[in-house]
């Protein structure tokens, strides 16, 4: 029950938001920046406002496609290339002492 109001996408931003401007209150107390309260405000709302974005394009799964995907059978080599081919390519640049 109390998971999933932590991990609502209105609630985690404010969590967030929170744990922000305690950091900025504690670097202000440290640097003695003075901030005002309209400053805080406006680090506030775009502490909200961009985890509440990026939590909303998360949702979206709009990094992942299904043409993606990879598909089990086929040829391995297609994938990824085996550990032996990317060690025989760099060892031809193996030559020599170096002179520095």
């Amino acid at each position: 029950m109390l998971e999933e109001y932590i991990t609502n996408i209105y609630v985690l931003p404010l969590i967030a938001t929170i744990i922000g401007l305690s950091l900025v209150y504690l670097y202000d107390k440290f640097e003695k920046k003075q901030y005002t309260s309209a400053q805080y405000l406006r680090i506030g709302l775009l502490l909200y406002s961009s985890t509440y974005g990026a939590l909303y394009i998360s949702k979206l799964n709009f990094f992942t496609s299904s043409d993606t995907t990879i598909q089990s059978g086929g040829d391995p080599q297609s994938v990824m290339p085996q550990p032996n081919a990317i060690h025989n390519q760099f060892e031809q640049f193996r030559s020599g002492v170096p002179t520095f």
